[in-house]
């Protein structure tokens, strides 16, 4: 059988996709959402499936995160040391497939620390688009990222977080 590959290029659609940061504090759970981004996929496909991943990056201003609390988003920044590094960046090194589902192992850069991460996902690819889905845990310490504190510190941070994103690529 003859197995026709096309190469595919893509854009992340900022408006589309989704992503969503949640985490842990001594008050309450926390979500913050990702409100911008921007990326870039380039794959081949065969008989509607992914058969090489060539290239894959994210980027997320870190003034893009939203929290719905200003003081909360200010507590983020600060965090983040976002004067001196404004983007948060995903660049994919390797990865490995299933069926549908992909492990992204690439580095992610947050306030200047580049770790390399293992992210499990899940893909479709539609007629104009491309979605892939996940989330990923880890320690904000992990990046040197101190877990942001509120209230003169009596609202602590917990240092895990979880990014969930479904992030929808279009042609």
């Amino acid at each position: 059988s003859i197995c026709f590959s096309a190469n595919a290029q893509y854009t992340l659609n900022g408006n589309t996709s989704n992503m969503y940061i949640d985490g842990t504090s001594s008050l309450h759970d926390w979500t913050e959402t990702v409100e911008q981004m921007s990326g870039s996929l380039s794959v081949d496909l065969a008989d509607n499936a992914i058969s090489k991943v060539k290239m894959l990056s994210v980027s997320i201003p870190v003034k893009g995160i939203k929290s719905g609390k200003s003081g909360m988003d200010k507590n983020t920044y600060v965090a983040l040391k976002y004067e001196e590094f404004p983007t948060i960046k995903f660049a994919l090194k390797s990865y490995a497939k299933d069926e549908n589902s992909l492990i992204l192992t690439g580095n992610l850069t947050i306030s200047g620390t580049t770790k390399s991460v293992k992210i499990k996902s899940n893909y479709e690819v539609k007629p104009n688009t491309l979605e892939i889905e996940g989330k990923h845990t880890f320690k904000m310490t992990e990046f040197g990222v101190e877990p942001p504190t509120a209230m003169m510190g009596t609202i602590k941070t917990g240092d895990e977080i979880t990014i969930r994103f479904n992030l929808v690529f279009d042609k």
